[in-house]
């Protein structure tokens, strides 16, 4: 990290090492569904297993593009993204897709000096200061996390790393 190493306290050192964190989680999750079980959701209109993890690595971008994070060519800055849950299928794809987006989030992150955390930045659904968009980078995926661990558990799979509790 860049960061200044004298600094006791780094929002953005807490905001990368909690998306470690939940990566992990979120990758082996992913990992552990069947791929027959991607396409199942709890009920229609509601994401299916594979679409909550597309919705995670979009929106990993999405956010970060605010910051300046560079968005991959074939993403929109928007939420027209949501087209790509439906049809970023395969699993495999979609893991690669995860990893990716966390990577370059981490790899943002590491390289990341802007210390104006008040600073306002204005999406297309509302302004947040720079600050609660970095809080937001760490939250969203551990809201969608807890949405696939229901889905796995609903399914008889065990969170890789509850070990069976």
């Amino acid at each position: 990290s860049k960061m200044d190493n004298n600094t006791s306290f780094s929002l953005v050192k807490l905001i990368s090492d909690d998306l470690k964190e939940t990566s992990d989680k979120v990758i082996q999750l992913a990992d552990a569904m069947p791929s027959e079980d991607y396409s199942w959701r709890p009920e229609a209109g509601v994401r299916s297993v594979g679409e909550v993890y597309v919705h995670i690595a979009m929106t990993n971008y999405f956010l970060l593009s605010y910051l300046g994070a560079p968005m991959p060519k074939d993403l929109k800055p928007s939420s027209e993204n949501e087209n790509l849950e439906k049809t970023i299928t395969d699993k495999e794809e979609i893991i690669n897709l995860l990893k990716k987006s966390f990577a370059d989030a981490q790899n943002f992150l590491a390289g990341y000096t802007d210390t104006d955390f008040e600073k306002v930045v204005e999406l297309p659904f509302g302004k947040f200061t720079k600050a609660q968009l970095l809080m937001l980078t760490a939250t969203h995926p551990h809201e969608h996390l807890g949405q696939a661990i229901a889905y796995a558990r609903t399914n008889h799979i065990v969170p890789p790393w509850s070990k069976g509790n």
